[in-house]
């Protein structure tokens, strides 16, 4: 028989952007923005089947290499307050199994002209076919992405 595995975990990623909070919230807020930033990089592709960013709402986005069974991400905002937090429970399911389950929260933080962006998700990864260093590796890529994606619009606007 084999035995049902879950590991439990907080990860918690920090970055400084030089943009203001409310340039920070738009990018997470705007399903063309996440669609740019979070894109899971050469070879995956992401794609959303639903995009609500309201309280009580639930988005569903797939990802995964292309040509190969997506993963399905399930979102539902339980709190938002614009330009300062982002609070979401969500689920990651592959070949009809639920993998993660967890909740995440965005704080923006307002330092002068810049943002301080505390991300921090407490998950359960089951059975091993998810793990939080996976989490942390992705989560980390990512906000790395938004600092990019935030440079790029801010040199376009100037």
């Amino acid at each position: 028989m084999n035995m049902s595995k879950a590991e439990h975990a907080t990860i918690v990623i920090e970055r400084t952007y030089e943009a203001l909070p409310d340039q920070v919230f738009a990018a997470w807020s705007s399903r063309e923005a996440l669609a740019t930033w979070s894109a899971p990089g050469d070879g995956w592709e992401l794609a959303w089947r639903a995009f609500d960013f309201k309280v009580g709402h639930t988005d569903v986005c797939t990802f995964g290499a292309i040509d190969a069974e997506p993963y399905v991400n399930t979102t539902r905002y339980e709190e938002i307050v614009p330009n300062q937090r982002i609070v979401y429970a969500s689920t990651i399911s592959y070949l009809g199994e639920l993998i993660f389950a967890g909740v995440v929260t965005v704080e923006i933080l307002n330092i002068g002209d810049a943002t301080r962006l505390v991300m921090t998700e407490n998950g359960v990864y089951l059975d091993g076919s998810d793990s939080p260093l996976g989490h942390e590796d992705g989560w980390a890529m990512m906000l790395d992405s938004l600092g990019d994606y935030l440079k790029r619009r801010l040199r376009l606007a100037a």
